[in-house]
Order: C-alpha cells, then sequence, then structure tokens
C-alpha cells in the first residue's frame, strides 16, 4: 500500500471522526477535508477547487431557489396541502404517508427537487401536529431516496449503468427495469420506518424561525393562554357577531379561529357571524372565564319595582352641543358628563339626525343632538353652564323617540356570590365590558343617582342599568360558555400561508407613544388582533385597549399577513420577524408552475442538463419577481452547497490513488467463488460504502468498469452485477453526505451526523438483504 493511500486513509479516518463528534460544523469539517487535500498534494488546485462549479452544486443551489420561488408564490402550499389533513393523524400515519407520497413523486421528478418541494409543507405539518421537524423531515429523505430509481431516467446512478451497458455493446436496461427491485425496497423501507425506524428519530429541531417562534410562545406562555370554548345550542350568542358577542370587552378574550364542522377559520374578522356548536380557540387568561362560568351574577327584577322611584326621580331630556361648547370635539368619556355633572347620555345623533351606534369612540360635535337622563336639578344645570343649548325635558309620549340608540332602564338584583358583590363600579365593567351603565342603586330603600366609579357594589343591591336587553342577554350567553380544551397543541394550528403571528416594536421615531389602542383604533385601522403587550419583561393581555403605549412595548399582533405586511411599511412599527410578516405572491402562482414544469420535463426529456435546467429556472423565478433577489440568497443553504463543493475533491482523491480500484478488486476476488449472491453483497457492500462518502456519479463511473470486469472473469451475468451497482449506490442513507435530500433537510431538522447513522444503517442493511435475495432472481446470474 502506498504512502498517498495511507496518506487519504488518514484524511478520510479524521473527517469520520469529525463528523462523527460533532464538535465542529460539518462545513467546516469539509472545508478542512478540502485544505488537506490540496496541500498533500492528492488533488491538483483545479480539483481541489473544481467542487464550487461542480454540477451537482450548482443544482442544489438552484434547486433551493426554485424551491423559495414554490414556496413565495403558495404553490409548495398547495401541493403539500394534502399532508395537512393529516395534522391530527399519528405519527405513524403522518410517516407512512408522507414517505408513500415522496417515493412516488421520486418516481417522476428528480429526488432533491421533490425533497425541495416538500421541504416546506413537511415543515408546516410538523408545525401544525405539534412535533418536532425532526420527526418527520428525514423520513421525507428517506421517502425521497427509496422512491428515486423507480426508473432508468430517474437518478443518476440509473442512467450512468444504462450508458455503460450500450458503451459495451450490451443491451442497455429499459425504462422500467428498475420498479420491480425498487417497490420491494421501498415497501420494506417504510415498513421500517414505521415499525422500529421512527423510535431512533431524534426529538430536536435547529430551525432559526421555528426557534423564534418558539421564543415568541415561551416568552408570551401561548400554551397556557389558548384555549378553546363551544357556543352551545341556544345560546344568546348564536346569530351574534363577535364583535356583539363581548368576548374581547368583558372576558379579554380574542377570537384567533373558528372551527365550525371540521373548517377552520383563522383569523376572522369582528364581523363573523357565530353558530351553535362553533368551536372558539382563543387567546387571554382563563381565569376570567372560569370566573364568570356557571354563576348568575345578576338577576333581572320586574321593571314595576323601580317605576315609581324612577319617575319621582329621574327625567329625560333633549339638548344639542352647540358652538362653541365644552362638549365639542370630545369623547362621552373625556366629556364628564357622568362623572362630574351625573348626567347619562341614553342616545347620540349626529346634526343629519344619524344615530351613532358606539357612543364610546364617537367625538360631539356642534349640531348633535343628545338624549340624556338624571335629575332634574342636574340638567338644568347643563343648560345653566353652556353646556349644551335647547334643553327641552321630554315627557313619557316621547321616551322611544331615538330607537337605534334607546336604552331602557332595566332593575338587576346583585344576589349572594355574585363575583361583582365587593368590587366598585369601574371592577366590575358593566360599562366597558357590556354596555351597561349602572345609573343608580337601589339600597336600603334609598336611591344613589349616578353613583361614582369606586361606589362598592353589595350583595342585595338593585343596580339600575341603562342598556338594553340585548347586551345583558350577552352576559347571560357569557355565562354558559366554559373551556373544552386547553393543549400545547393548539397554537401549531393558528398559523397558515395566509394567517401569521409575530412581534411588533415600537420604532424610534414613533409618534404613538401614550396613545392607547382604542384611540389609535388598531384593529379597525390595520385588520389585526393584539394579542399581549411585553412590557418590562412581562406580558400584559387585558386591558390592552386602554394601556398607554410605551417605548420598549412588544406587541404581539395576529393576522393576514397582507395586513401584517402593511404594518411592516408603517414608520411607527418594526416588526421583528420579516418572513412573518410575507404575504405569498399568488399571482405569481402560475408563472411558478410553468418555470418548474418546464425544468422538470426538460431535464426528463433530455433537452438540458438538469444543472442548466435547474439554473435557468432559478433566474426565470427572479425575472418574474416569483421573488427577489434577496431572498433568493436567503433560500439557499450555505452551509449545504460548502460541504458539497469542499467533499467532492475527495472523490477525485480516491480515484486518483488508485484506491476505490484496489479494494474493489480485492474484496469481489475474495468472494468469486462463493457464487453469484456472494458477488452480488460483496458488490453492494464496497458500493454502497462509498457512497457515504463519495459522489453517488463518480462512484457509478468507478464501479461500472469492476463490475463489468468481474462479470466477465466470473461468467456472471452483466445485467445483474450492473443492477446492483445501480441499486447500491441509490442505498445512500447512513450519512449526510451521501445525498443532497439529507443534506436539504440536516439544518432545518437539527440533525447531527450519527442520527443519519442511527436511521440509515438499518435500511441500508435492509436494502442489501432485499437485493441479494431477489436481483438473482429477477436477473438470472446464468444465461
Amino acid at each position: 500500500m502506498g504512502f498517498e493511500i495511507i496518506l487519504l486513509l488518514g484524511i478520510v479516518f479524521s473527517a469520520f471522526v469529525l463528523f462523527i463528534g460533532g464538535w465542529l460544523r460539518v462545513d467546516l469539517v469539509g472545508l478542512m477535508v478540502l485544505s488537506a487535500l490540496a496541500l498533500t498534494g492528492l488533488v491538483t488546485p483545479a480539483e481541489a477547487l473544481a467542487g464550487f462549479s461542480s454540477p451537482a452544486v450548482v443544482t442544489v443551489w438552484a434547486l433551493f431557489i426554485l424551491s423559495a420561488g414554490l414556496t413565495r408564490t403558495g404553490i409548495a402550499h398547495q401541493l403539500g396541502q394534502p399532508l395537512q389533513r393529516l395534522v391530527q393523524g399519528s405519527e405513524i400515519t403522518l410517516i407512512m404517508v408522507l414517505m408513500i407520497f415522496a417515493s412516488l413523486l421520486s418516481a417522476l421528478i428528480n429526488t432533491v427537487t421533490v425533497a425541495a418541494i416538500l421541504l416546506p409543507s413537511t415543515m408546516e405539518l410538523a408545525r401544525r401536529s405539534g412535533r418536532p421537524p425532526s420527526r418527520l423531515l428525514m423520513p421525507l429523505a428517506l421517502g425521497c431516496l427509496l422512491g428515486g430509481p423507480f426508473t432508468s431516467i430517474s437518478t443518476p446512478p440509473n442512467i450512468l449503468v444504462t450508458d455503460a451497458l450500450r458503451n459495451a455493446g450490451l443491451t442497455p436496461f429499459a425504462i422500467f427495469d428498475f420498479t420491480p427491485i425498487t417497490g420491494v425496497i421501498v415497501v420494506a423501507g417504510i415498513a421500517f420506518m414505521v415499525l422500529i425506524g421512527r423510535h431512533l428519530l431524534p426529538q430536536r429541531s435547529e430551525d432559526a424561525e421555528t426557534g423564534y417562534h418558539k421564543a415568541i410562545g415561551a416568552s408570551y406562555q401561548l400554551d397556557t393562554h389558548i384555549f378553546t370554548t363551544r357556543i352551545p345550542k341556544g345560546s344568546p350568542l348564536q346569530g351574534r357577531t363577535l364583535k356583539e358577542s363581548r368576548l374581547g370587552s368583558a372576558l379579554y378574550l380574542t377570537v384567533l379561529a373558528i372551527r365550525r364542522k371540521k373548517i377552520m377559520m383563522l383569523a376572522p374578522g369582528p364581523d363573523q357571524v357565530l353558530e351553535p356548536e362553533d368551536i372558539l380557540i382563543v387567546h387571554g387568561s382563563p381565569d376570567h372565564l372560569q370566573r364568570i362560568h356557571a354563576s348568575h351574577h345578576l338577576q333581572i327584577e320586574s321593571p314595576d319595582e323601580i317605576r315609581d322611584l324612577v319617575s319621582q326621580h329621574l327625567f329625560m331630556s333633549h339638548a344639542v352641543v352647540h358652538d362653541p361648547s365644552p362638549l365639542s370635539g370630545v369623547t362621552l368619556e373625556d366629556s364628564g358628563l357622568r362623572r362630574e355633572h351625573r348626567v347619562h347620555v341614553v342616545a347620540l345623533h349626529t346634526g343629519d339626525q344619524k344615530p351613532v351606534k358606539d357612543l364610546r369612540l364617537h367625538r360631539m360635535a356642534p349640531g348633535d343632538h343628545l338624549i340624556l337622563q338624571g335629575e332634574k336639578a342636574a340638567l338644568e344645570a347643563l343648560s345653566h353652564n353652556k353646556i349644551v343649548s335647547q334643553l327641552r325635558f321630554m315627557s313619557s309620549d316621547h321616551m322611544e323617540m331615538p330607537a337605534p340608540g334607546q336604552m331602557e332602564l332595566m332593575p338587576v338584583r346583585v344576589p349572594e356570590g355574585s363575583v361583582l358583590a365587593g368590587h366598585d363600579l369601574i371592577e366590575s365593567r358593566l360599562g366597558n365590558a357590556f354596555g351597561l351603565t349602572v345609573a343608580g342603586i337601589v339600597r336600603d330603600s334609598g336611591l344613589i343617582w349616578m353613583p361614582a366609579p369606586h361606589e362598592v357594589i353589595q350583595a342585595g343591591d338593585l343596580l339600575l342599568l341603562q342598556g338594553s336587553f340585548h347586551d345583558l342577554e350577552v352576559l347571560q350567553g357569557l355565562q354558559d360558555l366554559d373551556i373544552t380544551k386547553q393543549s400545547a397543541r393548539l397554537s401549531a394550528e393558528l398559523e397558515s400561508q395566509q394567517i401569521g403571528a409575530t412581534e411588533v416594536l415600537l420604532s424610534p421615531r414613533t409618534t404613538l407613544a401614550g396613545r392607547s389602542l382604542a384611540s389609535l383604533m388598531f384593529r379597525e385601522r390595520y385588520g389585526i388582533s393584539v394579542l399581549a403587550v411585553w412590557r418590562k419583561g412581562r406580558a400584559f393581555r387585558t386591558g390592552l385597549q386602554d394601556l398607554p403605549l410605551q417605548f420598549g412595548d412588544a406587541l404581539l399582533v395576529y393576522g393576514q399577513r397582507r395586513n401584517l405586511e402593511a404594518l411592516a411599511r408603517d414608520p411607527d412599527f418594526l416588526v421583528l420577524d420579516e418572513t412573518a410578516a410575507q404575504a405569498p405572491r399568488l399571482e405569481k402562482a402560475r408563472i411558478a408552475v410553468f418555470i418548474m414544469l418546464a425544468v422538470i420535463l426538460s431535464a426528463i426529456l433530455g433537452l438540458v442538463p438538469i444543472v442548466i435546467a435547474a439554473l435557468a429556472g432559478a433566474t426565470c423565478m427572479v425575472l418574474a419577481k416569483c421573488l427577489s433577489m434577496e431572498e433568493a440568497y436567503r433560500a439557499i443553504e450555505w452551509k449545504v452547497v460548502f460541504l458539497i463543493a469542499a467533499m467532492l475533491p475527495l472523490g477525485a482523491a480516491i480515484e486518483n490513488t488508485g484506491a476505490a480500484q484496489m479494494g474493489a478488486s480485492a474484496l469481489i476476488a475474495a468472494v468469486g467463488d462463493m457464487g453469484p449472491r456472494w458477488v452480488v453483497a460483496a458488490l453492494f457492500f464496497i458500493t454502497v460504502l462509498g457512497t457515504q462518502i463519495i459522489p453517488t456519479a463518480a462512484l457509478v463511473v468507478l464501479m461500472a468498469p469492476v463490475a463489468l470486469s468481474a462479470s466477465a472473469a466470473l461468467g456472471i451475468s452483466p445485467h445483474l452485477l450492473m443492477m446492483t451497482v445501480a441499486i447500491s449506490a441509490s442505498s445512500s442513507f447512513a450519512s449526510p453526505l451521501s445525498h443532497p435530500a439529507h443534506l436539504l433537510v440536516m439544518g432545518p431538522g437539527g440533525y447531527r451526523f450519527m442520527d443519519y447513522v442511527k436511521v440509515g444503517v438499518p435500511i441500508t442493511i435492509l436494502s442489501l438483504v432485499v437485493s441479494v435475495a431477489l436481483l438473482p432472481v429477477l436477473w438470472p446470474p446464468y444465461l
């Protein structure tokens, strides 16, 4: 054995130790191997750098860009949609269907292309099913590799051995000659993964985006604050919109999704109507719902009990906001009518007699008409102090005039045990939450009219609520709700191609500091919901609408990605995760499909090499604006590119030193007298061992002459041995270096070198056993 071979074996052994140990990044180890080969003279400088211009390397990074183009235009999502139906399925079902799907596609499309196309969908499937990507991405890669050799044109080894037979003057393989043996290996491989292999898969992910979302989930404790509740039949909430249900204002709950008859509606709008048996997926504090559930905190009394008392103390009047007036340009909350003047606004109409439905947000203007209720002296004082003009007391015959905004005075008893007892009016939130104003309190036969906000409610109090029975029914409906499910997997179902969640910061130049979300009309303006505000190391979830924003606040927002994209363009905000704020370019979907089909068909039909087709396709994706050049650069997994480019010269070194020929010839000579099956086993073993470090195309070029020579020397069918070379070269399961499909999933899955060894070696042995058993039957050794 020459010195060069000993030196080469030392480099290979050192690389394997570093790969297995995992102390250094795999791409750095690859560069170390490249440097060692060049410095020792085992390869020329031109051979050392040839990997960076290799068709395999160019094909891989071009396919990354093509895959990104399909993802940005929504095509990858559509291709993987059948898989998303398995979200609720078991891990066995997911792995089995994913591998079958991938292997069948690999029979038609280049293996690396299939892996690149299905990678985004598999990542989404993992996220939505609540499983680490590492549980599904390796089965995806293995499914692609198992199904790759189905036809004579589907993988490079098949093409090369077919050409080698033709060049040797022998009958080449037909297009479906590889199908029987490949079909059996696919079935055996999937069965192994389902029964045994899945137990060898790791539970980890090093994907950057997944890590970011996990960090958000941990910081905001999403798993404990996302739960479901069901709208029961006959509920007062059915037929009402989400806004009318007051889930947000009353219970501080944000409805993230509605599951209706197995259909998931993500990020529903405030006008979405609730139906019986709807399952609501909500975010908020479960305590608010649990506190109000199954309790009767208010009991409606007969209006007769208070009719005489009200008629003696309270009056209704009509008034107009004049110019100038202290009320002009302010909201009811800021007007002080209730707090300072002890007068309640029952209804409000604009100057052109249009009723104002949302009294809380309306800014009064000259000419507005007010329907006021209060004690006579308080009403007259408003006119005397020139706060309103044209004050006119209304008789009982005209009480119902402003019907659209008219509210009733309802007597409601606070029973013993009510959660309202012992809390003041502000804490009761009857006004902000339900639109019910406590106009008075009857206590010990006395009337407290327009009680102060800090008046404490006592058990037995009779509250005079100004509102409508509609609002009171909403309160009763909310009391019927209960938590039906609380699971860590719920949050994984809430994002899709169109819907996302991310964090938003106030920009350094913002003008919004000190203003509340309500005053900004944030939901109405941007169409997205604020789930929580992160401030000074803790998450705030309640009272967000009235919480003044501060510099340093982080807002967790949820909604349509196109709305997040619009928010990212607002100079007042900084979106931390740009990918979450990227809406798919659906209008470019057909162009992306056409480009991808052109790449695949041109390669299958042999019009141009796959590397040229992929390179041209990637260029067209950018030119057609399916994705930008910056997005194309970000889509490339540079670690994979450098690893392949750095390891390719190793094949040249093995060929230059004669190590491959020497080892293969010696092993085949050793088993030549033991029968055809031993020859098949030996040839399979040498070839599959080589695939772990040598590119399959280069290995087949090396092994094909050895197989043909052995066939001639031993009198064995050349088709049997060449089929063995092709199948074994495609059995590259046990190393991330053995095939680009493994490298594609290595980063997103967070896999280490030994993960591939644990799962890949048993499948390789299984493929060896099947080949040794069936190939001599399918291709008889002696003619």
